[in-house]
């Protein structure tokens, strides 16, 4: 790689007039500076990142760790964090399920990081923590001086959806849940069951599931073999309640009718399916910059905010046998 040094000897200056103009330094004239630019990029000179920490002990760089890539929920997600950090300019590296980009935070190629990845081990946030780097968790109960929490309100999601399939008079309650090391699975379905008993006093039926539209499929299969009729069923999030659509009009059981369902997420595809899905809606876009804004106030502050919690809402759509205008 081509250096500083290559550039003061092609330029005929200084190693650090060479640097004072690479940084916009008003040490040396405009004509200088210029032509020391065009020297560095005719010769394809990179800054070098490492450097740069020592120097200034900052990279202006956030990490984002997920689970994954695919379907519309991340894209909202990491579009605003990204979009909050630009405006504060930062940039963002995107990581997932890997212990090469985890190692960022420890070796402070990131000012912090936001973690939304039921894969990254608690106990490694945990240590990053305590070595004193600014985290912010989007999926998990964790309690530390500089670890932040930023999450969506699953237990009133829950709740919502519960009282949605009781005011749609269900006779029977279903819920389909999602991987047993989800937190967010765990504390909807605690919130699910506590609210049946509450308003109705019933039980209601709860089938593990994987947050897939495969288990979904699976889930539907399950419930019809019970034979009851008149069903409400909550799918933890709106991947296993695709699948139910499927399984229940192989089976000729029709949704918004002798089935009612409600999902958790609000997928772009729940407007696709027929009858649309009715969903517990949040902004994903806002949860990233929330968690954004969130890291960033560590960086600077020092301090550590109390637990934000993301708002939900119950969108009406038809599966609970709505009757909509348009």
């Amino acid at each position: 790689m081509v250096g500083i040094r290559e550039i003061a000897e092609r330029a005929g200056v200084s190693i650090s007039t060479v640097s004072y103009a690479l940084n916009d330094n008003a040490k040396v004239t405009s004509e200088t500076r210029e032509r020391i630019k065009a020297i560095a990029a005719e010769l394809n000179y990179t800054p070098s990142l490492a450097g740069r920490m020592l120097k200034k002990q900052k990279t202006n760089m956030i990490g984002l760790y997920v689970n994954g890539f695919g379907g519309d929920f991340y894209s909202h997600v990491i579009d605003g964090v990204a979009n909050t950090l630009r405006a504060h300019h930062y940039e963002l590296i995107v990581g997932s399920g890997g212990s090469r980009s985890r190692a960022f935070v420890p070796q402070r190629f990131v000012d912090g990081a936001i973690i939304l990845d039921v894969s990254f081990p608690t106990d490694l946030i945990r240590e990053y923590a305590d070595a004193g780097n600014k985290l912010v968790v989007m999926d998990r109960d964790i309690t530390h001086p500089n670890v932040a929490r930023v999450i969506v309100d699953n237990a009133a999601g829950a709740r919502q959806a519960i009282d949605a399939l009781a005011a749609a008079n269900v006779d029977h309650f279903v819920m389909v849940t999602g991987p047993s090391d989800s937190w967010d699975s765990q504390v909807r379905a605690q919130a699910a069951i506590q609210e049946v008993e509450k308003i109705s006093g019933k039980s209601i039926l709860v089938i593990p599931g994987d947050f897939t539209i495969e288990g979904g499929r699976k889930a539907a299969e399950v419930i019809c073999n019970t034979g009851d009729t008149n069903i409400g069923v909550f799918a933890l999030n709106d991947e296993l309640a695709i699948g139910l659509y499927d399984g229940f009009n192989a089976r000729g059981r029709v949704v918004g009718q002798d089935i009612k369902i409600v999902g958790f997420d609000n997928d772009y595809i729940d407007t696709y399916l027929d009858p649309k899905l009715t969903s517990i809606d949040y902004s994903k876009h806002r949860w990233g910059e929330m968690a954004a804004e969130t890291v960033l106030k560590m960086i600077e502050t020092d301090e550590t905010p109390a637990d934000q919690f993301l708002k939900t809402k119950v969108l009406h759509r038809g599966s609970l046998g709505e009757k909509l205008t348009d």
